[in-house]
């Protein structure tokens, strides 16, 4: 009886399929920054793979969506970390496929024979970035709403066809259940779907292709134009040659995929562990006091928009990304001059010092504002209405002008510890016994005793589940560790 590898070999050809995929002779002197493409393709399928997971749990609608992170975040096991890893690796993708674009653009490897998959990774990178987009939404928490309110704005301010972009994004004139269904539609359906489309023509003309060799190798001797008649001929030598060394795709080039795979997903495991996704109070349509700020990949447009005087903002708005569309997708067809070394582009150079340049002069600006016109972050969980009641009689009883929460309020009192992490210290029971009667706990404090007549014993244990709300950020993802410490009973008169 044959045995199953050859019974299924018979028909599909799997020897002709591994020899096709594995055994190739790739150019010499390929380095790791040539494993940035299959690094992007592995955060794809990690992507994959927790969005599912993360489907399973997530209803997309206003009234529950909140909810269902919230869910998923305490009661599931491991919940919060796959949430991570599914935020940590959206941000992942935008810097690996850039890095791979960037690294093309370096080598010159978009010029012939490469422009179609130039123009693919292109669609790619917009698909990323579509990804960011929509995906930002579906949390439905004050950033979320505030972010999109802003981003779908911008849409708004196009030329004659704002009015309907905007009203095709939000499902209306307004942000609500009809928007949240079509993000949702958006993120788990068509761009994983145009996604999947475009990472297989991409691998498919790689393999086809080969891998892109260093720019040495086709630089010497070289037809000044990639358009002229004998360029065809010269590349198809010159590529050959670059193979001399007989470096095999399997297993040398395939190791070093994996081991780079490998990296980026542990350092995805540890930024989830150790930051978590963030959660903001829900999403509130009322609370107009919110300062929205987008992804980190999309604050230099965010930025630049804020500069410019109003009546510009239209122009720069629409003119920016089409501008950048237009030069990203006619770039390999008109630099045709057959030099691909970095250091022989004076031109590409200055182009891509430019672009880096102002983003990060960009971002660093956008930094600098949002430090100085900074808010308390929101430390504790979203409240009760016990809870909120307990921060009005925090704040009734002028608590915040000696304590500090989250960097807000305090004052000179040494003896007037932070409370940013109070829920992780104390007890609710400590807490309080605390409020009712602190000398008992410390003769020499300073602070006030809240116990009936000041405060009845309800109104101490509003204020008392309040503060063991302040966990810090993301203070869900750590484990508390009380030092409650309480006095001695008093002995009893004999």
């Amino acid at each position: 009886m044959a045995s199953p590898f050859k019974w299924i070999d018979e028909r599909v050809d799997l020897v002709g399929v591994r020899k096709a995929l594995l055994d190739r002779k790739m150019p010499g002197g390929l380095t790791w920054f040539h494993t940035l493409g299959s690094a992007s393709l592995t955060v794809f399928a990690v992507q994959v793979v927790t969005g599912i997971v993360l489907a399973m749990y997530y209803s997309p609608s206003p009234d529950h969506a909140y909810d269902s992170i919230r869910y998923l975040q305490d009661q599931v096991v491991s919940g919060s970390t796959l949430r991570g890893i599914h935020h940590w690796g959206a941000s992942a993708m935008v810097v690996l496929v850039l890095a791979h674009m960037t690294r093309v653009f370096v080598m010159g490897a978009y010029k012939y024979p490469r422009e179609i998959n130039w123009l693919i990774g292109v669609v790619l990178l917009f698909i990323v970035l579509g990804f960011g987009f929509t995906g930002y939404l579906l949390p439905w928490d004050q950033k979320a709403y505030w972010a999109t309110q802003v981003g779908t704005n911008i849409a708004g301010t196009a030329p004659i066809v704002g009015g309907i972009m905007v009203r095709l994004l939000r499902g209306g004139s307004q942000l609500g259940a009809a928007t949240l269904a079509r993000f949702y539609a958006l993120h788990v359906l068509l761009l994983p779907l145009m996604l999947f489309i475009a990472v297989l023509l991409h691998l498919a003309i790689i393999v086809r292709q080969g891998i892109a060799p260093r720019t040495k190798a086709l630089d010497a001797d070289a037809p000044t134009r990639t358009s002229d008649a004998e360029y065809s001929a010269f590349y198809k030598k010159a590529y050959e040659r670059s193979k001399g060394a007989g470096v095999p795709f399997w297993p040398d080039i395939t190791t070093k995929d994996v081991v780079m795979g490998a990296a980026i997903v542990l350092i995805l495991l540890q930024l989830a562990r150790s930051f978590g996704a963030g959660l903001e109070p829900p999403a509130d349509p009322t609370d107009s006091s919110y300062v929205p700020r987008p992804e980190w990949y999309f604050l230099p447009f965010f930025q630049l928009l804020k500069l410019v005087p109003g009546s510009m903002e239209s122009f720069v708005a629409v003119g920016i990304p089409a501008v950048l569309v237009i030069v990203l997708v006619l770039l390999p067809f008109f630099d045709r001059k057959s030099t691909r070394s970095f250091s022989k582009r004076p031109l590409a150079r200055a182009s891509l010092l430019a672009i880096a340049g102002s983003c990060v002069l960009l971002v660093g600006a956008s930094m600098a504002e949002d430090s100085a016109e900074a808010v308390a972050a929101e430390t504790g969980r979203p409240l009760s209405n016990v809870q909120r009641a307990g921060r009005a009689l925090y704040s009734a009883q002028g608590c915040g002008s000696c304590h500090a929460i989250g960097g807000k309020g305090g004052g000179t009192k040494e003896d007037a510890p932070p409370l940013t992490e109070v829920g992780l210290k104390h007890s609710g029971a400590w807490l309080h016994s605390f409020l009712e009667n602190p000398l008992r706990f410390h003769p020499e404090t300073k602070m006030p005793s809240f116990g009936p007549p000041t405060l009845s014993h309800q109104e101490i244990e509003e204020m008392t589940r309040y503060l063991v709300t302040l966990r810090g950020p993301n203070g869900d993802l750590k484990k508390p560790e009380f030092v409650d410490t309480f006095p001695p009973a008093p002995k009893s008169k004999e």
